[in-house]
């Protein structure tokens, strides 16, 4: 009971904190949540919780509430509306869960780890967003980059990633989604994922991935051992566009890298380890059988000749 007690207190703090807005101490707000999966089911309720009772408060009890920025998206409170809240917090049990939709981003060249209280993984490259749900830890949205799910399946309540407009459902699963260039790929290495799931849905198992372009989907086989590799700084592919290739190398490495036309569309298979590219991505030039020279601000791609 101590320990229930302690974490709904240090989520209170949080939510009276963050919702400032001279708060500017996310690292440390970040790491709290990811500590513990209770910590962010804990935060998220208190907070939904919070933001109801307080839209209940006689307007004479009651400071304004002022709306959250568009890009914060953290509720914020102030005056005599803090303090009926937290009188009314005796008794706390549980609330009506509400979409909560909040966005997680990294910078190009960063990687890292997002734990949902359900217990599911998320893995982040570089230049990645996604939108998740404080009050339903069983959806994501992937806006941009490329993200590795490890998801604790629930027959009664799958896990859905939305992503170019299209869903993936996890029948219990281990797997990478990545958008970027308009392109959907996706690769399973554990389980299954059903891709639109319904009537012409399709089912995608171990070893197989999906690339969707220019509106049509493909099934192809992958090599198991390297989906998701990207987190251990290796890019592994097979007959993959020096496009795609050049792309990803940026989100990996945080620079402009681009494919001149003329090698666009040339294919490669191998490996990268980006580990000892960082710095220079000309070391990568031998590899994929290119030039690769500074042109203004950013690096291009080009043919040897």
């Amino acid at each position: 009971m101590a320990e229930h007690d302690d974490i709904e207190g240090h989520a209170l703090d949080w939510v009276v904190r963050t919702g400032s807005d001279a708060f500017d101490d996310w690292p440390a707000f970040h790491a709290w949540l990811e500590a513990d999966p209770r910590h962010a089911a804990a935060y998220h309720a208190m907070s939904a919780d919070i933001e109801e009772m307080t839209a209940s408060v006689p307007a004479e009890a009651a400071a304004p509430v002022v709306v959250p920025m568009p890009k914060r998206r953290w509720p914020v409170w102030t005056g005599g509306a803090i303090a009926a809240s937290l009188a009314l917090f005796v008794g706390y049990e549980a609330i009506e869960t509400r979409a909560h939709p909040y966005a997680v981003e990294t910078a190009a060249g960063a990687m890292r780890t997002v734990q949902l209280a359900d217990g599911s993984s998320i893995a982040m490259g570089g230049a990645t967003r996604l939108m998740l749900d404080r009050d339903d830890p069983r959806v994501a949205k992937l806006e941009r980059g490329e993200a590795m799910f490890v998801v604790r399946h629930d027959d009664s309540d799958p896990f859905e990633v939305s992503v170019g407009g299209a869903r993936l459902v996890d029948v219990g699963t281990a797997f990478d989604v990545k958008f970027a260039r308009g392109e959907t790929h996706v690769a399973v290495s554990e389980g299954a994922v059903d891709y639109n799931p319904g009537r012409d849905g399709i089912r995608l198992v171990k070893g197989q991935g999906l690339v969707v372009r220019d509106g049509e989907a493909t099934v192809t086989n992958v090599d198991v051992a390297s989906v998701g590799s990207w987190r251990d700084s290796v890019l592994a592919y097979e007959g993959a566009t020096l496009a795609e290739v050049a792309d990803d190398l940026s989100r990996a490495l945080g620079v402009d890298l681009r494919a001149d036309p003329g090698v666009a569309k040339r294919p490669f298979s191998g490996s990268i380890a980006t580990a000892k590219l960082v710095g220079d991505p000309r070391l990568a030039a031998p590899l994929l059988g290119v030039a690769i020279r500074k042109r203004g601000g950013h690096w291009v791609m080009s043919s040897r000749s």
